[in-house]
This record gives structure tokens, sequence and C-alpha cells, in this order.
């Protein structure tokens, strides 16, 4: 059956702690989207404070600066239509509706819309011999370099790690400041050396690293930063700005080692929207810091989780160990016999186990005191019954010399057999407390059991001459430690115990051999079996399971009882058992051989 110990219990005990790591990564992930949140709201701010510099200064993002195919283009158009003109000497006007006429073209004139844009719309350039349309992008002069302006500003309102650019409605790239990854190092002109890594950085290198590389994700450097095609004609963000809605997005870069979250704000000139500023970083500052926020909570969590399983697991060792202690002398101070042995000193600790062991302490003193009282009981009454039953017996013999009638002669005869019966169950006690008595009190000697059982098998024979007694073959030389005389006189009850069971002229076997360590003494007779429910108990006190009416002699289960004892005394055992094949009883003693003995 499974024990749940006093550890375990304590153990379940402290359980609720664990959810203080659990309550601390709920505090870190909230931490985590309120800087998510912080961050965004700092881009938007960021990109509103770009756009306001940029607002109502359309001619700082009409044009990217023209690529020199275009320009050639124009020029060569410029260049054939400038040759007619000059040779008819005519003079080109621009008229409202975008058509020149009258004499040359002069470049550098361009239809201008209302608002300041160059229009879509061709201009009609007239000379005087033929009219000739010339596209509206080939006559226009070079811009000036606006968006070389766009990039000092936004360069100028730039941060480290972050990105900036600027796009028109037509999706054209018109600025890009900035960059995502920390700008290397390049002063070296000191030279210094880290710091040695102290203990417990060289421990949490060793032995928690490992473990945070696994849990948790770190950020790096290393990534693609590139803007991509799609982020400037497809993003979200840069639509809804476009639309004149701020706007942010998350997105992952090219090879998806980093987040990348932007933030757009569009630029007004007048009522309309004319581009759009986009402003970018990377997440790896948020999750750098939950990133540490969770490294210091795993390592206070182990910490204190190795404190607290220490200190719970010291303080169940002591009350498992005091607990254990008064358990194992709580058996020693009583042995098999229900005697008291000693009396466990009470404890002096000032809690509910010392009042326990206190409190045992106290029960076994008077348990013991009782123990003594009934031990002397049966010396006390077996002399004071001794003196009326002297009288007793003293005054039936007077009767019975002044010639009783034949009538009262028989009830003499009785009671004389009653005072006998008294009298052996008297003797008995007196030798179950000298056997006791010598136990206690014996020396051990070194002897051999051979001619302890021969000398006893030739006394039986003299004593129960109506007994048959059959022995084994010649065992070879043991020597077992003990009491020879006590190991006669256990031996006498068993023979003594198997004569009253066997009936007269069967044999009864007496045998002596060697098992492994031991030295096996059994005694068998014919007869009644052992009821198996009272087996285990027939070499208590006080038990017998004779039948009342078997025979005169009084039993007071005391004779197997001292079998045990001298058993005991030897270091040994004994027990009892039917034979295999159902005919009778083996009585066995098994005691213990000398080391070294043959």
């Amino acid at each position: 059956m499974f024990s749940f110990g006093l550890r375990a219990k304590l153990f379940v005990a402290v359980l609720p702690v664990f959810a203080i790591p659990v309550v601390g990564l709920g505090y870190v992930r909230e931490m985590e989207a309120l800087l998510k949140q912080q961050q965004e709201q700092n881009l938007i701010t960021a990109a509103r404070t770009i756009a306001t510099a940029l607002h109502d200064r359309p001619s700082l993002l009409r044009l990217r600066p023209q690529d020199p195919a275009l320009k050639k283009d124009r020029q060569e158009a410029i260049n054939a239509f400038g040759g007619e003109g000059a040779a008819a000497g005519g003079a080109t006007a621009v008229a409202q509706n975008g058509v020149a006429s009258g004499g040359a073209a002069v470049a550098g004139d361009a239809s201008v819309a209302s608002d300041g844009a160059a229009t879509d719309a061709p201009v009609v350039v007239s000379p005087i011999t033929r009219p000739v349309q010339v596209p509206m992008t080939v006559l226009a002069p070079d811009p000036p370099p606006a968006t070389d302006e766009v990039s000092r500003i936004i360069s100028g309102l730039n941060r480290a790690k972050s990105r900036i650019w600027v796009l028109d409605k037509k999706h054209q790239l018109l600025a890009l400041a900035g960059s995502l990854k920390a700008a290397p190092d390049t002063d070296k002109t000191v030279d210094t050396k880290p710091a040695p890594p102290s203990f417990w950085e060289r421990a949490e290198n060793l032995l928690l690293r490992p473990l945070y590389s696994r849990l948790l994700t770190l950020p790096t450097e290393d990534f693609d930063d590139a803007l991509p095609e799609d982020a400037i004609t497809n993003g979200a963000e840069v639509e809804s700005a476009l639309s004149g809605i701020p706007a942010t997005r998350r997105r992952a870069t090219l090879d998806n080692r980093a987040v990348i979250l932007s933030a757009a704000h569009p630029i007004w000139a007048d009522d309309d929207v004319v581009a759009a500023v986009v402003v970018e970083e990377t997440t790896n500052a948020v999750q750098s810091f939950t990133t540490r926020a969770l490294e210091k909570l795993i390592t206070g969590t182990l910490l204190t989780f190795l404190l607290a399983s220490v200190t719970v697991l010291a303080f169940a060792s002591r009350i498992a160990g005091r607990i254990s202690r008064l358990r194992n002398e709580a058996e020693a101070a009583i042995d098999a016999n229900g005697r008291v042995r000693k009396i466990v000193a009470g404890s002096r600790a000032r809690d509910e186990i010392g009042d326990l062991s206190r409190s045992y302490s106290q029960l076994l003193e008077r348990l013991a005191q009782y123990h003594d009282y009934l031990e002397q009981l049966g010396s006390r009454l077996s002399h004071e019954f001794r003196t009326p039953i002297a009288v007793v017996r003293s005054s039936l013999e007077n009767l019975q010399m002044q010639g009783l009638p034949e009538e009262s002669a028989v009830y003499v005869q009785r009671a004389e057999q009653g005072i006998s019966r008294l009298s052996a169950m008297l003797s008995r006690m007196s030798e179950a407390r000298r056997i006791e008595a010598a136990l206690r009190e014996g020396e051990r000697v070194d002897y051999d059991p051979r001619e302890v059982v021969q000398g006893s098998v030739e006394g039986y024979r003299a004593a129960y001459p109506g007994s048959v007694f059959r022995t084994a073959p010649d065992a070879g030389e043991m020597r077992i430690s003990g009491s020879p005389e006590l190991l006669a006189q256990g031996l006498d009850k068993l023979v003594a115990n198997a004569v009253s069971f066997t009936a007269e002229g069967s044999p009864i076997g007496i045998a002596l051999r060697q098992e492994d360590a031991f030295a096996v003494i059994e005694v068998e007779n014919t007869g009644p079996l052992l009821p198996q429910a009272h087996s285990a108990r027939l070499f208590d006190s006080m038990v017998s399971l004779r039948d009342s009416q078997a025979g005169a002699e009084p039993h007071l289960g005391l004779g197997l009882f001292i079998v045990r004892l001298v058993a005991e005394f030897h270091n040994g055992s004994a027990d009892a058992r039917n034979r295999p094949d159902g005919t009778g009883v083996i009585m066995r003693l098994r005691l213990p051989l000398k080391l070294g003995a043959a």
C-alpha cells in the first residue's frame, strides 16, 4: 500500500508557491504588451513630427531626382525642336490651354496648374512653319534637388536603430534615411579589457544559459533589414496613411529573424494628401527587456524554489526523524512477550512531538510498574497458596486415618486429587518464573548441542517406558552459544508435549541436523493435527489447545512458552507445523551456529 509520508504532505502543502512564477509571467507579459503599445505611440508621434515638418511644402515632394534616360530624351527633343524654331526666327507663346504658338520654343517654359504642379496634358508648341506636339515632361526644366532637402530633414529627425522613408501618392520612394541595426563602434582608440566574470556570472552561463536558450527567444542584430518592394507598394499602413489615416503594422524581416514595427503618417498640402512618411523600428528592444525580465524571473524562481525545497525538506526530515526515532524507541521498549524492556526518556523539545514523547515515557513507566506487579503476583499467590494447601492436605490425611465410611472416603480421595492438581499448577508457575529469571541472569557458553540431545534421549527412554524414541543419524560437530541446561529444559517440554499426544507404543522422532547456519532440533509425533488458526499463537504464554477432559494433569499453556523463551535466549526461534502426510505434528527449534563452526 502506498504510504503518503510527512515529506510528501509538506511538499503538497507548498505546491501553491508554484503559482508565483505563473503570476510573475503574467505580469511580464502585461509589461511587454504595454511596452509594445508605448513603442507604437512613440513611432506614431515621430512620424507625425516628421510629417508636420513637411506639411504644405509640395515643392519638396514634387519629383524624385530625374532618371538619366528621361533627361536624355528630353534634351534630344528640345535640340531637335529648337533648331527649326531658330531658322524660322519666330517666337513661341504658351497659351492658357496648354498649346504653344508663335515663334520659336523657349526651353524651360511649361504649363503649370494652379496648385503649382506640372500638368500631365501635353503642351503644343507651334512654330511658324508647322506645329509640333512635345510632352510636358520633356519640356519641363530640371527640377531642383528637392529630395536632398527632404533627406536632410528626415536625417536630422532620425534616431538610432530606426529608419524613415517618404513616398508620394504614386508609391514612389522620395527619401530614405537611417538603419534598423545598431551602428558599428569604430572608436578603437581606447583598448579596454572586459572585467573578468564573477562567480555568479560563471554559474549562470554554465547552468542557466542553456535553459534560457531553450525556453526564451533571444533577439539578434544579425538580420536582413532590406526594404522590400511590397512594403512600399502594398503596405497596409502606407495605404492607410495615403488615404489620410495614420496606421501601424508589424511584419517580419525577409529572413524571419526579427520583427519590424512601422508607423505611417500622411503629409498634407492644404486639404490633400500628397505623400506619406513611414518610421520603422524593430521590436528587439522590447523583446530584450522581456527576455531579461523573464531571465530574472526564472533565476529568482529557481533560487526561491531551491531554498524553499531545501528548507522544507530539512524541516520535514527533522520532524520525520524525530517521529521515526520515537517509533523505534516504542518498538524497542516492549518485547514480544509484552514485557517492558526499557523506559524511553522523554524529549525536552517544547512542541507537540516533545509532549507526545514525554507522555509515552510516562505511559511506559506505568506499564512497567503494572507488569512488575503482575509478575510478582504469581510468586506471591504461589507462596500464599502453599500454606492453605498444606493445611488442607494434612487435614485430609487425618480424616483418612480416622477410618471414614466408604462413601465418605470417595470424597476425600477427590479432594486429594484436586489438591494435587493445584500443587502441580503452582509448581509449574514457579518453574516458569524460575526459567524467566534464569534467562535474564543466565550466562552464555559455547557448547555442542549433540551432547545435550544424546543425554536427554537416554533419560526419556527411562522416564517414558511406554514410548518409543527414534533418533536420526549422528550429525557432525557444531557449536552454539547459550545454556545447555536451558536447552535441556526446552527439549523436555517438547518431548513431554509429544508423549501426551501420542498413543502408547507409537514412535516419537528426535533429530538434530544442520541447515545452513542453524542447528535444527525436531521432535515429531503422530496424533491430532494443529489447527491453522492457532498455530501462530501456540508458543504464547497461557495458550493451550488440549481438551480439558484429555487427562487429569493440568495444562496452563506454559510448556511451549518456556520452549520459545529458551529459543530466544539462544537467538533462535521455535515453530510448529503438521507433517506433510497429515499423520502428526513436528515441533522445531532453530538455533544459530557460532561463526566458524563446522
